[in-house]
């Protein structure tokens, strides 16, 4: 019985996870799906595992707009060259990037080495304006404009409010 009771908070605590940016953002995300999500991609056998290790790699390297190297890179530079260190060509812009695998609408649902898109409100012109990729237990490793490659949580008062969906390349 204890269990069930367990089970049944887990399972609620993680639906009420929607992110204030997918209530707000309804309309646009279906129109974003509509113009074409889950896009297939050849991940040539490489695990998730892989990815997450080339991106760690970066933990520490400063933010610069348009970047994809040591010398400074963006969010989707970051995911371009952790996927390409492995032979994986990835779109370079995280709108592009959203829209390349399995599309998972909740943090709930989840799972390692998924891309989590989100929309911050500095830029309101694309709906999907940032990228990270989740490492499991709520974290993600993204860069941040402040702060460079860093590790951070999506159960975090920000960065729940502005989750949109993940995607899955595995």
């Amino acid at each position: 019985m204890n269990k069930l009771v367990l089970l049944l908070l887990f399972v609620l605590y993680f639906a009420g996870f929607t992110a204030e940016a997918q209530k707000k953002y309804k309309r646009q995300i279906k129109k974003y799906k509509k113009a074409g999500v889950e896009k297939v991609i050849d991940v040539q056998g490489v695990k998730a595992e892989e990815v997450v290790t080339s991106a760690r790699y970066f933990l520490g390297v400063e933010h610069k707009m348009g970047g994809a190297s040591h010398k400074g890179l963006d969010c989707s530079g970051l995911v371009y060259v952790s996927f390409k260190k492995h032979g994986i060509q990835m779109p370079r812009s995280s709108t592009e990037q959203g829209r390349v695998g399995k599309f998972i609408p909740s943090i709930g649902r989840l799972k390692f080495g998924d891309l989590v898109f989100f929309h911050q409100e500095w830029n309101r012109k694309q709906l999907v304006n940032h990228v990270g990729i989740y490492l499991g237990d709520s974290e993600f490793i993204h860069v941040s404009s402040s702060k460079g490659c860093i590790i951070s949580r999506l159960d975090s008062d920000y960065w729940k409010k502005y989750f949109l969906f993940g995607t899955r390349v595995w």
